[in-house]
């Protein structure tokens, strides 16, 4: 688990620590009240191509570029994309509160059991982690996407997928796929996800794996798309196409 620096190694600007961005050891610790549009221009973020992904396709619309990041806690439909390339970015959140300052995963706390926390406890900060890849593992590449259909440029997803693999050659080590949008929550695939680790990300592997997303707990709905055939066939769609580019 990441813990806070002392002396962060670079800030974006002179604001509040709740509204600026740090790169700390190669992870991105990123204050609760900046906005979208700020983070999104911030160079640091760009290590992240699912975060960059989903933040641009979400401040099309100029509602949202003032949007604060810590919108997303709200599990508002609006904001879900985003979520969920943070989930899949494996974010975390620090928690503040009268006694000790403590992290959570993002993932656990907009799950449908609700991690709860402290009403004397606030949220500050999110981070997001560096690569820790082991020595036997430095041929390995981390990558991530978010790929989505919106409403009209809206930025609101009608179903998105967030995801991020650590790949050696054209073999998926690790995979972490989030779905969102059509949900009532953000949802790990976590089914899927396991049937595509070891092995390569061909057309025949990410098929036989996508037949596992109706052995998954999640329920589509989107008030847009009102039959539920149409959603699975476009989530199915939609995580195709994000593993293809990794």
């Amino acid at each position: 688990m990441y813990l806070r620096p002392t002396q962060p190694s670079m800030s974006l600007r002179p604001l509040s620590p709740a509204e600026t961005a740090v790169e700390v050891n190669g992870g991105l610790q990123i204050g609760a009240s900046m906005t979208m549009e700020t983070l999104a221009r911030f160079p640091a973020a760009q290590a992240f191509p699912a975060l960059q992904m989903a933040l641009r396709s979400l401040i099309v619309s100029s509602a949202h570029r003032e949007a604060k990041l810590c919108n997303v806690l709200t599990g508002e439909g609006e904001v879900q994309g985003l979520a969920a390339a943070l989930i899949a970015l494996d974010a975390e959140l620090f928690v503040t509160g009268p006694i000790r300052e403590r992290a959570i995963s993002l993932r656990k706390y907009l799950s449908l059991d609700g991690l709860k926390i402290s009403d004397d406890e606030s949220i500050t900060d999110f981070f997001l982690p560096k690569s820790s890849l082991p020595k036997s593992q430095s041929g390995s590449k981390e990558s991530s996407n978010y790929q989505s259909v919106d409403y009209l440029r809206s930025g609101q997803a009608l179903c998105g997928v967030a995801a991020w693999a650590r790949k050696s050659g054209e073999t998926l080590e690790e995979v972490r796929l989030v779905l969102a949008g059509c949900t009532q929550v953000p949802v790990s695939l976590k089914r899927v996800s396991a049937a595509l680790r070891g092995r390569e990300s061909t057309p025949s592997h990410i098929e036989a794996a996508i037949r596992k997303l109706g052995e998954e707990r999640l329920t589509l709905y989107n008030p847009e798309l009102t039959m539920g055939s149409h959603l699975f066939n476009l989530t199915k769609t939609l995580i195709k196409r994000a593993v293809i580019m990794i």
